[in-house]
């Protein structure tokens, strides 16, 4: 059996008033570096560096999923709201 050495988590942040709830992932120690994904994509895009000894072991890897995207769900009540 293997665990791997990320940790998966989510963070709220208000964005223009609204709360939003974010999911995001976390290996390493050090210098923090932060991956953000590609379209359509989510924090399983940056899983390799975050399982690579010789990166963690100087970095702080942080991906984390946009809204809509990934864990990253989209703002509660979005079906009710105008976007314009």
């Amino acid at each position: 059996m293997s665990i791997e050495p990320i940790t998966g988590r989510y963070l709220t942040v208000t964005v223009e008033g609204a709360p939003r709830r974010i999911y995001f992932e976390e290996a390493g120690q050090g210098r923090p570096v932060l991956c953000l994904h590609t379209a359509g994509a989510d924090t399983r895009q940056w899983r390799h560096l975050m399982n690579d000894a010789g990166i963690t072991a100087a970095n702080r890897m942080i991906a984390f999923d946009l809204p809509w995207h990934g864990k990253s769900l989209p703002p509660e009540g979005f079906e009710t709201r105008s976007i314009c």
